[in-house]
């Protein structure tokens, strides 16, 4: 028995010292005191009760959303690793957790990677939009909840992550990256109800022009409760609670269709992008379809090392749709300017500024007067808003 304990003990011992691991401690705080103008409550016929201007201290919405997580490594040699990764988003103002309260709402995911092959990770991830697509937009260049596009109906703000998916990511081959992933539903008897499927690739051309694009499809994309489908893959509640779109609830599929490019010379940086978003097979509107296009164009400039400034327009328009009774919904379009300037104190801290103003007109999604809606934040009372942030961030 002692020989057998003694054997254990030694190859348990040869094991621990070949394979080399690493544990993470890492995050990022976002605070920013927020003003928001012509805030409302949507009401069901479209309408929006008007409340006023709004204040409020923020740390969700900022450049980078306040998180913290936990990142690991093992090298089990060979050139192969198990990874994992633990990210939690926080809410400074009250020590809450963000992504509808979820512990680990930003992503949580395990698995393996190789130098050679690339990786294949399981768990809560992002999309091909965030991997291939999102990075370079003109929203990137000021990266907060000012310059996000109406309603955040391609995912570009990473308001949605995927549930229940196997995700591969290829290694850089000479300046090429792909990928793509699958979501399944976990519905016992419909093995493709919930089901979601993505892919996309990035090229880094190695002399400041970076492109990429993805595609998305998401079936039954709202889910009978919290976590089960695309649109309500947070802790609580729908994205779809807003004037924009909160017709589009019957759709049976949602797609996402999006290209982007980013050219950087000397201390300028350009950017754009072009998104489509469809509602499919929606019951309200006898089984119809209802597209957005959704453009962007922007430039950073860089004066400093520790000082920049960007700026950038968006623009959205939708055709709408026609109801059983022959009226017409939907048909709506926004143009959005926006702003950023942000110094940085040291590697870790920066204070910055934003501020973004968005223009809608038309109908929106539930026959009333199109109003706006700056990212996701709040409904205007009107078909304007604008949206100030004067923040703070600090990386650990």
């Amino acid at each position: 028995m002692k020989k057998i304990l003694a054997l254990t003990a030694l190859s348990a011992f040869a094991v621990s010292s070949h394979a080399q691991s690493s544990l993470l401690l890492y995050g990022i705080l976002d605070e920013a005191l927020t003003y928001t103008n012509n805030t409302g409550t949507t009401n069901a016929n479209g309408s929006v009760t008007p409340a006023g201007s709004k204040f409020a201290v923020d740390s969700l919405s900022g450049m980078y959303g306040s998180r913290w997580g936990l990142r690991g490594d093992e090298d089990l040699g060979g050139g192969l690793h198990t990874i994992f990764t633990l990210e939690s988003g926080i809410s400074l103002p009250n020590g809450g957790q963000g992504q509808g309260g979820l512990m680990w709402g930003r992503q949580i995911y395990v698995g393996m990677k190789s130098a050679n092959f690339g990786q294949v990770t399981l768990g809560r991830q992002y999309d091909s939009v965030y991997n291939f697509t999102m990075l370079l937009d003109s929203g990137s260049l000021t990266s907060n909840g000012a310059s996000m596009h109406a309603g955040d109906l391609d995912n570009a703000a990473i308001n949605l992550r995927q549930n229940n998916s196997i995700r591969y990511l290829s290694p850089n081959i000479k300046g090429l990256t792909f990928g793509g992933g699958l979501a399944v539903g976990g519905v016992a008897g419909d093995v493709t109800n919930g089901l979601q499927y993505n892919f996309g690739a990035q090229y880094d051309t190695g002399v400041g022009l970076k492109v990429g694009a993805a595609y998305e499809f998401f079936k039954n994309p709202i889910g009978s409760s919290a976590g089960t489908g695309w649109f309500t893959s947070n802790g609580s509640g729908t994205l779809l609670s807003h004037a924009l779109d909160a017709g589009y609830t019957s759709a049976h599929n949602y797609q996402i269709g999006m290209v982007a490019a980013q050219y950087t010379k000397g201390q300028w940086t350009f950017a754009g992008s072009w998104s489509n978003a469809q509602f499919g097979k929606m019951t309200a509107f006898d089984g119809k379809t209802v597209t957005f296009n959704t453009f962007d164009l922007g430039f950073q400039y860089m004066w400093t090392p520790f000082f920049s400034t960007a700026v950038g327009w968006n623009y959205q328009t939708s055709t709408g749709v026609t109801r059983p009774d022959g009226t017409k919904v939907g048909n709506q379009h926004s143009n959005q300017f926006y702003g950023r300037a942000s110094y940085n104190l040291s590697k870790r801290t920066a204070l910055y500024s934003a501020v973004g103003y968005q223009d809608s007109r038309g109908v929106n999604s539930l026959g009333g007067r199109a109003v706006a809606d700056i990212d996701n934040i709040v409904d205007s009372s009107t078909g304007k808003q604008v949206v100030f942030r004067l923040g703070i961030t600090h990386f650990f």
